[in-house]
């Protein structure tokens, strides 16, 4: 037997930088805008063990556990400030790797640069998987993954034991399962919801709340129509990690059949 599943998606366009939003790769040199005027901040996720600059060019730093702090130098001549114009080489040695930073010096405020993780061999893998895919694409494969549970051996799920999610009066939402897609920057979350009152129809729009995600991409129900006491399964695709900017979001509408 058949069965269509309807998946409405809110798709974020986020503005941004890319290293923002992801964060500067280790061993690829990267240019990085940051102040020259204010104290910058480089964010590691493991402690720093080593900072290389040139001071010549101007750079001075330190490091302290997972973070390091650069300036540049403001010289003054005949009683006016001149600020740095010329990028300067940062290197940064941390939880293994080594990450080349070009810090190139504007008129800006203090900035904060990240880090990416070095990636392992499940996170090389999700890319893999997911790589030259739109993203309503990699949001409809995700789902039809949890529909299906079959799931890549390089996702990382885990099964929840959270309190249900008080929604609305007639349904009880609870959590069942977290799927985190590591390098990809998704999350699928599963819950079953189970109508306590008259016989209705269930529709994606219900499952449109901050209280299921802030940052939510998809979402999907399995089955529309339930009658008093029946369950039905929701994947909720959203997004792991934000760059906090501005975002538009539009709607769509499609479907798939999957065999029961």
């Amino acid at each position: 037997m058949k069965k269509q599943i309807f998946i409405t998606a809110l798709l974020l366009t986020l503005s941004g930088s890319a290293v923002a939003g992801t964060g500067v790769p280790p061993e690829v040199p990267t240019m990085v805008e940051v102040s020259n005027r204010d104290i910058n901040r480089v964010v590691c996720s493991g402690p720093i063990s080593d900072l290389i600059f040139s001071k010549e060019k101007g750079l001075t730093g330190h490091f302290s556990g997972n973070s390091a702090y650069i300036k540049f130098s403001i010289e003054e001549v005949n009683g006016k400030s001149i600020y740095a114009k010329e990028p300067s080489e940062l290197y940064v040695v941390c939880d293994g790797a080594t990450y080349s930073i070009v810090a190139n010096p504007v008129d800006k405020q203090s900035v904060t640069v990240r880090l990416a993780q070095p990636e392992s061999a499940a996170v090389k893998k999700n890319i893999g998987l997911f790589k030259n895919m739109p993203l309503e694409k990699q949001a409809l494969k995700l789902i039809k993954e949890g529909y299906s549970v079959t799931y890549p051996s390089s996702y990382k799920v885990t099964d929840n034991q959270s309190a249900q999610i008080p929604l609305c009066p007639d349904l009880e939402v609870i959590p069942k399962v977290t799927v985190d897609v590591d390098g990809v920057g998704l999350r699928l979350k599963v819950f079953e919801a189970t109508l306590l009152a008259a016989d209705r129809d269930v529709d994606e729009k219900i499952f449109l709340s901050s209280k299921i995600s802030d940052s939510l991409l998809a979402v999907a129900v399995e089955n529309h129509e339930l009658k008093h006491g029946e369950k039905t399964r929701v994947f909720v695709v959203e997004r792991k990690e934000t760059d906090g900017s501005p975002a538009m979001s539009k709607m769509i509408k499609t479907s798939w059949s999957g065999g029961e």
